[in-house]
């Protein structure tokens, strides 16, 4: 969660609860439909697994819809020797994809073909390897070749997600890729763990762990898993982000008996206070160019998002909508913010242009916590809870289904995306 128990009541205490209702926002757009042609002269068990991850990738982004085989007009044999255009047409393809997997001798190789028979023009031809343990990263790559030849955006496919699974007394920081696969608890039995951030670079977290009751800000070395603490103030430590350059982190602190954001200087090992007003500051959020900090704030008594130029000046109300809004995440493009919103005690998640323009709910439910973005902003990760367990969810940024990416066996929250 995004905001410490103690804020979240605090912000909360006082809410009147009104008649309202979300309007969840749904795109026209209509996923290209994709047809698949998978040649490999390998053990079926390895073309089965590479053609249903890079299936499963793309028909996940919600951009896609894969064509079933059987409709095919044109044997794949055809295909490898000459595009028929006309033949696709026919069958309503937007997008034909020839991909040929062979092993080598030092792992896999794919060579991936591109086609929109519509235009009857070739989108990308390129070939791509991987390790002998790599067919599932391959396969993410695959996919990329393919989303970013057919939507001329970056793909995220091979990118990574950390979560944080609670356990009784004690939590653990686990790892899985993109699409929930490759599980990996990578850090174990912190007393409690909250709003871990993942450096620019990939090498390490800040996050906001205790030690007895005191809250305090680490760092967790990703490879070394060695911890180091660089906020332990009297008071709140907590909220961490990086910077977009990795320099900097900006959290909240209260050791001054306010509770406002300051900016740590990773180099030089020192604090600077961001903001300062009597009200609560906290969950602040870098914008991609790294010129601007969005945060929340209860200064005009209820708490609502807010932004404010690193190089100073005022802060400018960025949720124009609704009395309740918090948890702001900004997007890769910088173009939008996502937050949290509360309205007759439902939760939604929902974006809004950095001039408070243009809200868009996307989804509600019970207890929707910690937004992020996929590393080229197509897609949200939040968690929300079902049951009494809490998940890790996925939706669209541009509106679409939601659809869970961890168990209903565990409890998980507190996700964050890769950078890349």
């Amino acid at each position: 969660m995004r905001l410490l128990t103690l804020i979240l009541v605090f912000f909360i205490s006082g809410f009147q609860a009104v008649a309202a209702e979300f309007n969840i926002y749904q795109s026209t757009y209509r996923p290209l439909q994709v047809a698949l042609i998978l040649d490999a002269e390998e053990k079926v068990e390895n073309k089965r697994l590479f053609y249903d991850v890079m299936k499963n990738d793309l028909t996940s982004s919600q951009s896609f819809k894969t064509i079933d085989p059987l409709a095919f007009l044109a044997s794949p044999e055809e295909s490898w020797v000459k595009v028929d255009y006309e033949d696709w047409r026919i069958i309503g393809t937007d997008i034909l994809v020839l991909c040929r997997l062979t092993a080598t001798d030092s792992g896999w190789r794919a060579e991936v073909q591109v086609y929109d028979p519509f235009r009857a023009k070739e989108l990308a031809s390129t070939t791509i390897t991987s390790s002998t343990t790599g067919l599932r990263v391959l396969a993410h790559q695959a996919a990329n070749v393919i989303y970013t030849a057919a939507l001329g955006i970056p793909g995220y496919f091979n990118s990574h997600i950390l979560y944080v699974h609670k356990r009784g007394k004690k939590s653990d920081l686990l790892y899985i890729d993109q699409d929930g696969a490759n599980r990996q608890v990578i850090g174990k039995d912190f007393t409690l763990l909250l709003s871990p951030d993942w450096s620019p670079d990939g090498k390490q977290v800040a996050l906001n762990t205790y030690v007895g009751n005191h809250p305090r800000l680490e760092f967790f070395n990703l490879q070394t898993g060695k911890r180091t603490a660089f906020g332990n103030f009297k008071g709140l430590n907590s909220t961490p982000e990086f910077s977009p350059d990795g320099r900097f982190v900006a959290a909240t602190l209260s050791y001054t008996s306010n509770i406002d954001i300051y900016i740590y200087d990773i180099a030089k090992k020192t604090w600077k206070v961001f903001t300062r007003h009597k009200g609560i500051d906290t969950t602040p959020t870098w914008s991609p160019d790294g010129k601007w900090i969005a945060f929340v704030s209860n200064r005009s008594g209820q708490p609502q998002v807010y932004r404010k130029a690193v190089a100073g000046g005022k802060a400018q109300l960025v949720s124009t909508q609704g009395t309740y809004n918090t948890s702001p995440s900004w997007s890769p493009a910088g173009d939008r913010i996502a937050m949290i919103s509360l309205k007759n005690w439902a939760f939604a998640l929902a974006t809004v242009r950095p001039d408070g323009k243009d809200i868009r709910y996307l989804t509600t439910g019970k207890r929707i916590e910690s937004p992020t973005w996929s590393p080229n902003g197509q897609m949200l990760l939040f968690s929300a809870e079902e049951n009494g367990i809490r998940r890790v969810y996925r939706v669209p940024s541009w509106g679409g289904r939601t659809e869970p990416i961890t168990s209903s066996a565990i409890d998980a929250s507190d996700p964050v995306w890769s950078r890349h």
